[in-house]
């Protein structure tokens, strides 16, 4: 058996930014007009910092005219820098914010179109901290965090260039001074870094995973007694949350060692420069460019270095977003050998010697045999556990089988795109979800998005007219996830499948756990549903089955008439 891609609570975070480049389709005109405008806005940063040097000097020289021409140009900077800052800004939040969207989006799709294993090999709190959280905290990032450290990133490198041109002997000795402690102080927090914040976000999301899964039972653990179960489990997972965050604290902490070190140099540097102005080797322009330019300088560091940290928080949460689109990618996507030729509007369903398991050691169906022609209707029956629900998701194409083939209408499954697949062969679950919004939204939830007249035809078609009009506002009234009963649940479910006239219809214990009234209501709904579609109905009660015309037995596939005749396993 093919084990189901797993997501990594730890992924790959090398060369992250290269595996994201594919995703700037589309953004790179914005992403070029962003470093344009970034560029000139440090460069007027930079170029404020030099003409104050300029004014001292014209100041200091008793040139009026030059003294003024040099303020209007410092003013005019002040002004320019201030402007394409706020441009910049602008440009790099609006590009980023379009970019998430569209990760956003691929993520969800890919999700939406995972094999069901996957979907059901892991927590549903993980795959939503992927969707929401990393999302969340990679747009914070981008609108807060990633602004600074790009402009510090750029004046800090224009300003040892400007120093460079004013006296390269004194940056020289200022950049070895400060950078050898300085990168190696970083350095170290970055190695610490990664598996520090990959850590705090698997924490998060067990966390939330947790939450998410505990909400919807606080019903059965309540009446259960096993809340205080629940408490301990999660007050393990919160400790390991507590755990990785002070690792995380300890690890940020480290960066304050800068603080020391730019406070070491200031002192070397004012120094240095009191003595080169005695002596004649620095005006006193140069020697006030420096010391301000070298304050820049540290300031800017300190800035980049904190931005590190959420850099590499958001380089951990890029990695664990990419980690689920791979993951899920490739199964949702076409072009990889399915067919999107037009599927027959009816056709049989056929199984050749499939097997499937959900372990190595133990296959739930091993073998079977069995052909579906149009207009069958097929009741499946057995005890639990004995792969009734699984054979239908088999059939409906949302597992793929480890051995054997299954086709409709001569075409295998595994291989027919999904949309095209879901409008010939529908699975109605014994658990039905719904959405908040009116019953005609909730029954318009089909592959071909009927209109409210096909809607309404369709209602009174399967008879359940008298049903929608006992509600408050008949196909207007609104509904949810808890608002109708699970019989009425399962009505909405068959009038979803009708709307999309399928050739199969996979019904997984359509009336279990539904009165009798509701049921008969469900029964009626089918009959008239039937047709010339093969029907296909997993089921318990006595008086479904009856209504079949061969019994599947499961897990041995025995196949026999309805009536008594036992037919030979196919």
């Amino acid at each position: 058996m093919a084990d189901p891609h797993r997501l990594a609570d730890l992924p790959d975070q090398r060369a992250v930014f290269r595996r994201a480049a594919p995703f700037l389709a589309g953004h790179r005109a914005a992403l070029a007009l962003t470093v344009v405008l970034n560029l000139a806005g440090a460069g007027a940063a930079v170029g404020v910092t030099a003409s104050i040097g300029r004014v001292v000097d014209a100041a200091g020289g008793g040139d009026r005219p030059a003294l003024i021409r040099r303020v209007l140009l410092l003013l005019l900077l002040v002004v320019g820098s201030g402007v394409l800052a706020w441009l910049s800004r602008y440009w790099l939040v609006r590009t980023g914010e379009h970019l998430l969207a569209a990760l956003r989006e691929r993520a969800t799709a890919a999700v939406g179109a995972a094999p069901l294993r996957f979907l059901e090999a892991h927590r549903g709190g993980e795959l939503l901290r992927r969707l929401t959280g990393e999302i969340n905290g990679l747009a914070s990032f981008a609108a807060g965090t990633l602004p600074d450290l790009v402009t510090a990133a750029t004046v800090l490198l224009l300003t040892v260039v400007m120093l460079a041109l004013y006296s390269w002997p004194l940056t020289a000795l200022l950049l070895l001074a400060f950078l050898p402690p300085a990168l190696l102080t970083v350095r170290a927090f970055h190695h610490r870094a990664g598996p520090v914040y990959a850590e705090v976000a698997a924490a998060e999301a067990a966390v939330a995973a947790g939450f998410t899964e505990s909400l919807p039972a606080q019903e059965q653990l309540r009446t259960s007694g096993s809340v205080p179960r629940w408490l301990e489990r999660f007050a393990r997972d919160n400790e390991r949350l507590l755990d990785a965050q002070s690792a995380e604290v300890r690890t940020e902490l480290r960066l304050n060692r800068l603080a020391l070190i730019q406070a070491g140099c200031v002192a070397g540097l004012l120094v240095l420069s009191a003595v080169l102005v005695g002596r004649g080797a620095l005006s006193v322009g140069a020697a006030v460019v420096f010391v301000l330019a070298t304050r820049d300088v540290f300031h800017r560091f300190e800035d980049l270095a904190g931005a590190i940290g959420d850099a590499r928080e958001a380089q951990v949460r890029l990695a664990r977003l990419l980690d689920l689109i791979r993951t899920t990618g490739p199964h949702g996507a076409t072009g990889d050998g399915r067919t999107t030729a037009a599927l027959p509007a009816r056709g049989e369903l056929r199984l050749r010697e499939v097997g499937f398991g959900y372990q190595d050691d133990r296959r739930v169906v091993d073998g079977l045999t069995l052909t579906v022609p149009a207009g069958e209707r097929l009741v499946v029956a057995g005890g639990t556990g004995s792969g009734k629900s699984t054979l239908g998701k088999l059939l409906a194409g949302l597992y793929a089988p480890d051995a054997g083939s299954v086709r409709f209408a001569g075409h295998d499954v595994a291989l027919v795109d999904p949309a095209l697949l879901r409008s010939r062969i529908v699975l109605v679950p014994q658990e039905v979800h719904l959405v908040d919004g009116t019953l005609a939204e909730n029954l318009a939830m089909s592959a071909n998005r009927p209109e409210r007249a096909t809607v309404e035809r369709t209602v009174e078609l399967l008879g359940l007219t008298d049903w929608v009009d006992s509600l408050p506002y008949g196909l207007d009234t609104e509904v949810g996830p808890r608002t109708l009963s699970a019989g009425e649940r399962q009505l909405v479910a068959v009038a979803r499948a009708a709307l999309t006239d399928p050739a199969v219809l996979i019904l997984d214990e359509a009336t279990a756990g539904v009165d009798r009234v509701t049921a008969a209501r469900i029964e009626e709904a089918l009959a008239a549903l039937a047709g010339d579609r093969a029907l296909i109905v997993i089921a318990h009660r006595a008086d479904t089955i009856a209504r079949g015309r061969r019994l599947l037995t499961m897990p041995g596939g025995r196949l026999t008439d309805i009536a008594g005749e036992t037919a030979a396993r196919p």
